[in-house]
């Protein structure tokens, strides 16, 4: 995990404090109290930390538990890969150019992520199920050693397949070898849909939502700080990154957590559409700041496809808050967008 909550704003030194919009945290609540869930979804953990009224205690601590593990489930329940009964599977199962009736939370997610790949050109591509799961990523178990090359060159002449989606209001049509996966957008979009509910909660006053290391937060604390998210230095080494995401949410992708080595090749879990392989390892890991998490969810993969030049680019035309991680011959140096610079 690159990104954690942290209670309290450390000692300055050795410590970059990132602050978007200090005017636009409200004023905490000093009698609230703090409610704290968390569990297991999507393979990972999830966290919500809570300020509320007094009086409204009770209520909620009885009655969230119970919402927000129902919208996780939905989450999974449409979304998961891992599955056989998701309705993402049933897509992805369905005999070519068919229709598949499609449940409208999946359909958001899915014209996020459309969204996503026209604007990034096709560096966030939501149809790469079938190279993630060749290079052993994905929820089949595949034979020890690298893909073959013939399988590799296959699946690059459809590169892109998203272009060709069917769409109609309640489903699609599934293209011949075109096989979905959202996984690096459902988790995000889960973050924001449960950010919501509890924004909307009578009685809440502040929260920080995490799933398996993205968070997205709201209010002040009753101390009337902002929501703390420290950013994890690499290999311990200075300076460590605080941001207050208060009205906003962080992400991270990349392979500093999840990679494997291949004769001293470092090969990620992100794919490249282009090349159908492991993204090239020269960004190690990318952590966007965003209002929405599914954004910062698919922006950090997008970048990480994209590599130093045009992800700094990219990042400067659509004026994305962005930290890369870069490799060199020097070991890992960070790289700063406009924008994230410019809240320092």
């Amino acid at each position: 995990m690159t990104a954690a909550p942290t209670s309290h704003l450390p000692e300055p030194f050795d410590t970059r404090v990132v602050i978007p919009d200090i005017d636009a945290v409200p004023h905490g609540d000093p009698d609230a109290v703090r409610l704290v869930f968390g569990g297991d979804a999507f393979a990972t953990g999830w966290r919500t930390d809570l300020y509320v009224e007094r009086t409204a205690a009770s209520r909620l601590e009885d009655s969230l538990p119970r919402r927000i593990r129902a919208w996780l489930d939905l989450i999974d329940r449409q979304m998961s890969p891992y599955r056989p009964d998701s309705d993402l599977a049933r897509f992805n199962e369905a005999p070519p150019d068919t229709f598949v009736p499609l449940p409208q939370v999946m359909m958001q997610v899915l014209r996020h992520a459309i969204d996503m790949a026209h604007l990034t050109g096709g560096a966030f591509d939501p149809g790469l199920l079938a190279a993630v799961e060749l290079w052993g990523f994905g929820p089949r178990i595949v034979p020890d050693g690298l893909p073959q090359q013939a399988d590799i060159e296959a699946l690059k002449g459809d590169a892109h397949g998203w272009r060709r989606l069917d769409w109609r209001p309640d489903g699609l049509v599934r293209p011949a070898g075109f096989r979905l996966d959202l996984n690096a957008i459902a988790k995000g979009y889960a973050v924001d849909g449960l950010c919501q509910m509890l924004q909307f909660e009578p009685g809440v006053s502040a929260a920080l939502v995490e799933i398996g290391g993205e968070l997205r937060g709201f209010g002040a604390r009753p101390d009337g700080l902002p929501w703390w998210v420290e950013i994890e230095a690499v290999d311990g080494h200075a300076p460590r990154t605080v941001v207050a995401i208060s009205g906003r949410a962080i992400a991270t992708s990349g392979d500093l957590r999840r990679s494997f080595q291949h004769e001293g090749l470092i090969l990620s879990h992100t794919i490249d559409a282009r090349t159908a392989c492991p993204a090239r390892p020269e960004i190690a890991s990318a952590t966007v700041i965003d209002p929405q998490a599914w954004r910062a969810d698919a922006l950090a993969t997008a970048l990480i496809v994209m590599g130093e030049a045009e992800a700094r680019a990219f990042a400067k035309r659509h004026n994305i808050a962005c930290l890369l991680r870069v490799r060199d011959s020097g070991g890992i140096r960070e790289v700063l967008s406009p924008v994230l610079e410019s809240w320092i």
